[in-house]
């Protein structure tokens, strides 16, 4: 395996790459000599075409022979106008005299030694013009593909950047809610650890399972399936708190149980609904799920007597945690709203997102 600008490239890739460089040679030797013919045909004086292949071809392949050598040259050399001359030089010195000895080698082989020159120093000088044109274009086509090359790569290095962090951000919203969830439900346990312990004891036993299952938690999404299986857990803790007080249901449309949703999105706006959106001792929560059109839809809907729609006293970080992280995970095509409730008292939190399947795993 070899280096070439500082990458390494496999040994079968360099076989398949001769191949094609090889045939464009011979390709742009059999041109040229056509093209020699043609001009000889129009002018009206005809001669041989065999020779002017053979020149052709000796001068396209000699200096393809050069090229790997050049190029390294390129990459290592300073870049200045004496290394240039000095590299251009060596290159015409030595493609001019590989050709001479290529075509004296040739000619004497197919029977035409007539058309064999020796190296004098004007047969040197009259390659220099069209040496100096491709290695112009050479040079600048290798400084052309190496910005294209640094391009593509702080590109990718900055979409890397920039994916690691919105990750970041994402995983430090979702480990937000632990501590935002842990302190409020061992505030409620320590209300009733003594008036209640049995209940209180439940309590702590929900909350252990949920915090196993959060912290076995790896992923920024998961199934809805698996986010009603963790809600669930969650209303269990707050059905041993509140006893018949709480009045909460879960309804999940056909077909939407392996829709991603952001992890543990529902549980802050259920919360809310808990604690916010009560009248007295009665705690009314429904959580929908359902279809429209190309996105998935949930709501939180409560009981509670504070109809007015936007943030109420006392919402924390739910609202804004479930917002910031729908908009790092969807941008504009997700978002949330509180509405007041349409008929009754109480109020509706509406999540959308785009409509999408879990992949099979």
């Amino acid at each position: 395996m070899s280096v070439a600008g500082g990458r390494a490239v496999p040994a079968a890739w360099r076989r398949r790459a001769v191949w094609p460089w090889l045939a464009l040679l011979v390709a742009i030797g059999l041109l040229r000599a056509t093209n020699r013919f043609l001009v000889d045909v129009a002018n009206g004086h005809v001669t041989p075409f065999v020779p002017k292949l053979i020149e052709e071809l000796t001068g396209s392949l000699s200096f393809g022979a050069c090229l790997p050598l050049l190029f390294v040259a390129l990459r290592r050399m300073p870049r200045t106008a004496w290394a240039h001359l000095a590299v251009f030089s060596a290159l015409s010195v030595a493609q001019t005299s590989l050709m001479i000895a290529l075509r004296q080698v040739t000619f004497r082989a197919a029977g035409l030694a007539d058309y064999a020159y020796p190296p004098t120093p004007w047969r040197y000088l009259m390659e220099v013009p069209t040496q100096l044109f491709f290695y112009v274009v050479i040079v600048v086509g290798l400084f052309l593909f190496d910005r294209y090359r640094e391009g593509r790569e702080r590109d990718l290095r900055n979409a890397q950047l920039e994916s690691a962090l919105s990750e970041a951000r994402l995983e430090a919203l979702r480990l937000q809610l632990n501590p935002h969830f842990l302190f409020n439900t061992l505030n409620a346990v320590s209300e009733l650890m003594y008036e209640r312990p049995r209940v209180a004891d439940e309590m702590l036993s929900r909350v252990g399972e949920l915090l196993r299952a959060t912290l076995a938690a790896t992923a920024q999404e998961h199934p809805l399936r698996e986010e009603w299986r963790l809600l669930d857990l969650y209303l269990d803790i707050q059905r041993a708190r509140f006893g018949n007080g709480l009045d909460a249901s879960l309804c999940m449309a056909e077909g939407l149980a392996d829709v991603p949703v952001p992890f543990l999105v529902l549980q802050p706006l259920v919360e809310n609904a808990i604690e916010h959106g009560g009248v007295g001792d009665a705690r009314h929560v429904r959580v929908e799920a359902y279809l429209e059109g190309e996105r998935a839809v949930l709501t939180v809907s409560d009981g509670g007597g504070d109809s007015v729609a936007g943030p109420r006293q006392g919402h924390g970080i739910g609202m804004g945690n479930v917002a910031a992280r729908l908009m790092h995970l969807h941008g504009a095509a997700a978002g949330v709203r509180r509405d007041a409730a349409v008929t009754g008292a109480g109020s509706v939190v509406t999540l959308w997102l785009p409509l999408r399947r879990a992949a099979a795993p």
